[in-house]
């Protein structure tokens, strides 16, 4: 029984570090649409997408394929891509936060936010984000810091947009912030594929 408890609760506790299995016990939050991608464009194609939100990150986890073209590589896509996640408060719009990687800086995020200089965060010890894989599918990790107010829980940065509301906010209110998810390829800065989709009340 003892072992029992240890093994389930291990298996529900999230870490970036380029491991799939970690995310087994949690849901689909968002299925990517299909997309008809240019052929002269290469990099990480987006199919589905979950989210855990913790005590201090929200963590994302992007399920796709690595693609040249139309045609699904042997990774070399998904090597070169920069992805880059951005939250937009749906009250208050220009209340918004860039998350962005970047392949040659392995495991640091960059969040930026207007008015206010970029903060880095992560390294190749303390990973922020990695890449997994397990057959040919392929998996994008991030963790996004996260801070509490009065009002809830925001995204990327104090008083940023919320992604979940406080139990003692009496806001009526169910769309919090959208996410709109980029997938770059940084050699040619090309967009390779985008999805965005809301946020509500009680999602995470």
């Amino acid at each position: 029984m003892l072992l029992i408890l240890v093994f389930s609760g291990t298996s529900w506790a999230v870490k970036v570090d380029g491991k799939f299995w970690d995310w087994s016990a949690i849901g689909e939050y968002h299925k990517c649409s299909p997309r008809a991608l240019s052929r002269d464009r290469s990099g990480f194609d987006m199919q589905s997408i979950k989210a855990s939100l913790g005590a201090k990150f929200l963590y994302i986890y992007i399920e796709g394929r690595s693609v040249a073209g139309h045609k699904a590589d042997r990774g070399w896509g998904v090597k070169k891509t920069s992805v880059r996640i951005s939250f937009k408060s749906a009250q208050s719009p220009l209340n918004r936060v860039r998350i962005a990687s970047d392949p040659a800086r392995p495991g640091e995020i960059k969040i930026s936010k207007p008015s206010l200089p970029t903060k880095a965060y992560g390294s190749k010890k303390n990973m922020y984000w990695a890449i997994a894989r397990y057959g040919n599918k392929y998996a994008f990790e991030c963790k996004i810091p996260v801070y509490s107010s009065s009002k809830g829980v925001h995204a990327g940065v104090q008083g940023g947009p919320l992604i979940k509301l406080s139990e003692s906010n009496t806001s009526k209110r169910t769309h919090l912030s959208d996410m709109l998810i980029n997938t770059v390829d940084v050699k040619t800065h090309r967009l390779v594929d985008t999805v965005e989709f809301p946020i509500k009340k009680n999602d995470l």
